[in-house]
């Protein structure tokens, strides 16, 4: 039920997406063997997301990598008929799809610049579309934490971003 969301957080942390499913399955398989310490004080979904950011984190110690963020949607599975993509060309032009690419390669670039525990809210918020109070219990911190770890990321990413904007 979650593996899409999941899966976007994950490459969103690790920037690759063999590695990505590695560190993915290995939080179901962490939330499947430690189900038993589910004590439904929170929603499994925020449950999980913590043990899959851990891992996440985990990982890139590890391998001690810098990562990318999995900015686009996610395809439409083939189950959601309604959300299903129209067929009307609409597709930008050369010069919009060099102007979107760069923009999303600055993006990505200020993101990854942040620190963790602010990247780690700022994707959660803003591309998982999480809401702060399970961001908190994700992230284990409380909710005027997290707050303060998104103002910090926006103003960061502001900050970052304007200085490469044409005068």
């Amino acid at each position: 039920m979650h593996k899409e969301k999941a899966f976007a957080l994950a490459f969103s942390f690790i920037g690759n997406a063999e590695d990505a499913k590695d560190v993915l399955q290995d939080a179901f398989v962490k939330a499947y063997v430690g189900i038993i310490n589910f004590r439904g004080s929170s929603s499994f979904y925020t449950w999980f997301y913590r043990i899959l950011v851990n891992q996440c984190k985990d990982f890139l110690r590890k391998k001690k990598a810098r990562s990318g963020v999995f900015m686009d949607p996610l395809p439409a599975s083939e189950e959601d008929g309604e959300n299903a993509p129209e067929a009307v060309d609409s597709s930008p032009g050369p010069s919009q799809i060099a102007l979107d690419k760069e923009a999303r390669k600055m993006i990505n670039e200020a993101i990854s610049e942040l620190p963790e525990r602010q990247k780690a809210v700022f994707m959660l918020k803003h591309i998982q579309g999480m809401k702060l109070n399970e961001i908190a219990e994700t992230l284990d911190c409380s909710e005027s934490t997290a707050k303060v770890h998104l103002f910090r990321a926006i103003r960061g990413l502001r900050c970052r971003l304007t200085k490469n904007l044409p005068t």
